[in-house]
């Protein structure tokens, strides 16, 4: 009888990988690596199940111990978190349901409303990942009486370059380059083509372009609102074209970041920044778009912040270790803009994980946010478009974050002086977020708003609420022009910049009756 080939062993390993027997497609890959030890797929196989290996026998321990107490919950939310760790959600599911069933009905001790609360979430988590996430950035987008922004502003190119650099301060010139690249990106997508074969992990090959990733984290880096999903197999599509590039450039999506370092240097040394250059971008590109999709389609900003980081260490430790290497030769995603863009990714995300714990005790510190905008801010023919994407947009996220920070430790200061003084601060940061994005953005006149707000509780005078009113109400009809129709504006701009213009003219109601003077704080 004929020994093996690698083929039939790693066909085999890829049938046990199916059916989560790690331990037997590890012990194939292994055989198959002893026959080709120069097939890149075999050895990306194996270390998928050493992930998988480890996972398993996370999984066998708790399965044992709910075994022998079916009644011990942190048991089965153990099984829960590992079963999550491998992305089956349906098992995961049933796990953190376990654990549910088995917590007292009645009378729970504040622990066990806490272990409640998670298993909740845990389960809540697992059945939405579990299923297929059907157009979830437009369900909350209704174009039906409108263009959408990015629409809009494709429109109004041709006149704003007649128009000069007296317009080049436009939204427009973002939203709409976002939109191009993102949606050359999605094209490509739309391209790939798979192709039974044999040979192939799960029996399937890819053809198409490899520009797929660059082109959607352009886009979402010059501006995420260019995000949208048109296709119910939008997700389908791109993890077949993840997986296409991953597996063309030999990318190290699956590691952790120190195994990369050591592993893009030794690559490096063997093969030269052609073999290792679109292998990082890959890696740091498939990061930026899982940070993205988790934490805004999937509602895990938790998850998102942590491969946004990833991938600022990553690309900080590049620049640093290769600086005096060629920028052709490393690569765009070394470039000072694109690092900005994914900070300010990271930034925004930072601050909606900082929304699921809040407080000054907060996983995600308020300091560490101000720390890091603050640090964004010291940085310092391109098209009008990407000057704002990656120098005054960043900028403009950067006084937002701010902004936040003291409004957020005026809300919790037991000190009614220094928190009067927080939100003076949070009124200053905000008001110069505003100024520093384009007039006709909808952001210059949602952070005016928030600006307003902050004025409020600061006790500010009313001729400087009334001041800010007054650019508030010059900003609004700019901001339609492109703007009708939004994220933003579907979660209640209107209506926050509304509330706030209707206590500035009822104030100035009172002062011209007599009742208020312009130097009077503006009452709560």
């Amino acid at each position: 009888m004929s020994e093996p080939t690698a083929v039939q062993l790693k066909d085999e390993g890829n049938e046990l990988f199916r059916q989560q027997d790690y331990i037997g497609a590890l012990a194939k890959y292994t055989q198959a690596i002893a026959l080709d030890d120069k097939n890149a797929v075999l050895h990306a196989n194996r270390a998928a199940c050493y992930h998988g290996v480890v996972y398993m026998e996370k999984i066998l321990m708790h399965l044992q111990a709910t075994e022998i107490d079916p009644g011990y919950a942190k048991g089965w939310s153990r099984l829960a978190a590992s079963r999550d760790a491998l992305s089956d959600w349906e098992r995961s599911a049933k796990a953190w349901q376990k654990a549910l069933d088995t917590l007292p009905k009645t009378n729970l001790t504040p622990a066990e409303k806490r272990q409640k609360d998670q298993y909740k979430a845990g389960l809540d988590a697992a059945q939405t990942r579990g299923k297929t996430i059907k157009d979830p950035c437009l369900a909350r987008m209704n174009a039906a009486d409108g263009k959408f922004p990015w629409q809009i502003a494709t429109e109004m190119l041709p006149e704003l370059r007649q128009a000069g650099p007296e317009k080049l301060s436009s939204s427009a010139w973002v939203i709409s380059h976002a939109y191009e690249e993102f949606t050359k990106g999605v094209g490509f997508m739309n391209e790939l083509k798979t192709i039974p074969h044999p040979q192939a992990p799960g029996g399937l090959a890819y053809s198409g372009s490899l520009m797929g990733l660059t082109y959607l984290t352009n886009g979402l880096m010059r501006d995420e609102r260019a995000f949208h999903i048109s296709d119910p197999d939008w997700i389908t599509k791109y993890n077949n074209q993840v997986k296409f590039e991953a597996t063309a450039r030999q990318a190290w999506h699956s590691d952790g970041v120190e195994t990369i370092k050591e592993r893009a240097q030794k690559r490096l040394k063997e093969k030269g920044w052609s073999d290792v250059r679109p292998a990082l971008s890959v890696t740091v590109r498939a990061w930026i778009m899982r940070g993205m999709l988790e934490g805004r389609m999937r509602d895990a900003p938790e998850t998102g912040v942590q491969f946004l980081k990833r991938a600022i260490d990553l690309l900080e430790w590049g620049r640093n270790v290769w600086k005096n290497v060629p920028k052709d030769d490393r690569g765009a995603i070394f470039q000072d803009t694109f690092l900005r863009g994914v900070r300010s990714l990271h930034l925004k995300m930072f601050m909606d994980a900082y929304g699921t714990d809040p407080g000054l005790n907060s996983k995600y510190p308020l300091e560490h946010l101000k720390e890091e905008a603050e640090d964004l801010l010291k940085e310092e023919e391109i098209d009008p478009g990407m000057v704002s994407s990656f120098y005054i947009y960043p900028a403009a996220v950067a006084h937002t974050m701010i902004g936040f920070y003291h409004a957020q430790t005026a809300q919790f200061s037991d000190d009614a002086f220094a928190s009067c003084l927080s939100y003076a601060n949070g009124a200053k940061a905000y008001a110069q977020a505003a100024k520093t994005y384009p007039e006709d953005d909808e952001h210059h006149a949602f952070y005016l708003t928030c600006a307003m707000n902050c004025m409020r509780s600061a006790g500010v005078s009313i001729h400087d609420f009334n001041a800010v009113a007054v650019s508030m109400r010059a900003a609004v009809p700019k901001m339609m022009k492109i703007w009708a129709i939004s994220a933003l504006q579907q979660g209640g701009r209107d209506d926050k910049i509304q509330a706030n213009l209707r206590i500035a003219d009822d104030l100035m109601k009172l002062v011209d009756e007599g009742k208020l003077t312009m130097k009077d704080p503006v009452p709560l």
